[in-house]
């Protein structure tokens, strides 16, 4: 049977956001990005930290890397569950309850004695970042007018491009001068104030009530389980473990996607799939972002191994690329209006593989400014496409069906994060076979190739999205107040 959301015509929907007063809606603006970016730089900062905490554990710190791993588990089970709890719960309940599960598990990382205890709690932690993200996120879309959404989502890509960046030299930072366990304490203060303010500021809004699909739920979360361990697994090392795990968690998830879609109350409603726009933005837009979102993880390593810049050297180039992240923050909301989602995406993103190109030219002997330019570009070009992905997924998407839509985008973000990772070190990997092979010598040859690599990815998505109709995401850049 089909369910409401599946039978809606894939169109522009006339319905209204939730009014709110302009001053309310842009202080919860401000809470639920700082809260979006506390959960995503959680997910990067014990990088630099590992070592001090595993003399501390007694243990060595690949060993501690499961920390990381089970926080990032965690989100990807309960992200799909999140819209559900909401529609249920309400919004201010849910997104209050994950502010106050993250800040106390943070209060007790910051207390574990040993192993187990902290990865118990790293998941405890995790449950909170994976309603925070996405009913934040909810709740934003969901009391912002259609003429202001592109502003809006504009303003959320920014946690996602800095935090995983500047969350290794923070970690690093604070554990050199105050020790790893302050890593954790400092998420208290700041979540206190957050959930203060998030019972003020967010709205008790509830969506439709439906029974909760356990089979879809337990399904999903297999599928998810088994497919970002595989591909954690082939980051290090691709091994049949490894790429049986990844098959396996595939198979799971057509299973789940069969049952979705055949279910009368599905855990999400696909029905968005059948939006070209959400299409695209999910299908080849998600090759673009895994491609262009690599550039945070490959830079710092070629730097760092392939150049043999110190993590402080590294890191001041990496501001070259944020300062073009933020320069066109700016600029995102007039742009997508003068010239439209479909002109910009392809543009813009072959300017970005150019820009991915131009990256593996690059040489310990070029000059400093000459570096810094070519990340600046690179960030321009990425901040521009990660808001016109983001906008054009939302942009004929209905209040009605915003909370299964969000699900579904947050659930396939969190794969494509895991995902872009693992082929970008799978292609160094082979790049450095590649240059053995070749006889290839010369400072980050290996580097340079997965750059090339995630450079053809990133085209096959612009390939795949070149059917998007011409008036895609009109709904948005045609709005008006």
């Amino acid at each position: 049977m089909t369910s409401p959301a599946s039978a809606s015509s894939p169109s522009v929907t006339d319905d209204a956001p939730v009014p709110i007063a302009p001053l309310r809606r842009r202080l919860m603006m401000a809470l639920v990005t700082g809260a979006l970016f506390m959960e995503i730089l959680d997910g990067t900062i014990l990088t630099t930290a590992l070592p001090a905490m595993a003399r501390t554990f007694h243990t060595s710190a690949v060993a501690l890397d499961i920390g990381i791993s089970a926080y990032l588990l965690a989100l990807g089970v309960l992200i799909p569950a999140s819209g559900w709890l909401a529609d249920r719960f309400g919004a201010r309940s849910v997104f209050a309850a994950a502010i106050a599960i993250f800040t106390i598990a943070s209060a007790l990382c910051g207390q574990a004695q040993s192993v187990p205890e902290f990865v118990a709690l790293r998941v405890l932690q995790g449950v909170g970042g994976a309603m925070m993200t996405p009913v934040g996120r909810l709740v934003v879309m969901r009391h912002t007018p259609r003429d202001q959404l592109i502003a809006t989502l504009s303003a959320l890509i920014w946690p996602a491009l800095f935090a995983p960046v500047v969350g290794p030299p923070i970690g690093g930072l604070i554990t050199e001068h105050l020790g790893w366990r302050w890593i954790f304490w400092f998420n208290v203060p700041i979540g206190a104030v957050a959930l203060a303010a998030a019972l003020w500021l967010i709205p008790d809004v509830r969506g439709v009530q439906r029974r909760f699909d356990w089979p879809g739920f337990g399904l999903v979360a297999l599928g998810v389980v088994l497919l970002q361990v595989g591909l954690e697994r082939c980051a290090r090392a691709v091994e049949p473990v490894a790429l049986t795990l990844v098959g396996g968690g595939i198979a799971v998830l057509a299973l789940a996607v069969a049952h979705l879609r055949r279910s009368e109350r599905p855990l999400i409603d696909l029905g968005a799939l059948a939006i070209p726009t959400f299409r695209v933005a999910v299908g080849p837009g998600l090759l673009i972002r895994m491609a262009i979102g690599a550039v945070p993880f490959l830079l710092p390593l070629m730097m760092q191994a392939g150049f043999g810049f110190s993590p402080v050297h590294a890191g001041l180039f990496v501001v070259a690329l944020f300062a073009g992240d933020i320069t066109m923050k700016s600029l995102v909301e007039r742009i997508l209006r003068r010239f439209g989602h479909r002109p910009v995406l392809m543009v813009n993103g072959l300017v970005a593989v150019a820009s991915l190109l131009s990256l593996a030219v690059i040489t310990p002997a070029m000059p400093t400014l000459a570096i810094a330019a070519l990340l600046y570009v690179n960030g321009l070009t990425r901040s521009l496409q990660f808001s016109t992905l983001s906008t054009l997924a939302f942009a004929d998407i209905g209040q009605e069906a915003m909370s299964d839509a969000n699900g579904l985008f947050n659930t396939l973000l969190q794969l494509g994060a895991a995902a872009g990772v693992t082929v970008a070190a799978m292609c160094v990997h082979a790049g450095a076979r590649a240059a053995g092979m070749l006889g290839i010598d010369g400072s980050g040859a290996d580097y340079r190739f997965a750059f090339v690599a995630m450079a053809l990815v990133a085209l096959a998505g612009l390939l795949g999205a070149w059917r998007l109709p011409a008036d895609a995401g009109r709904a948005l850049t045609e709005a008006r107040a």
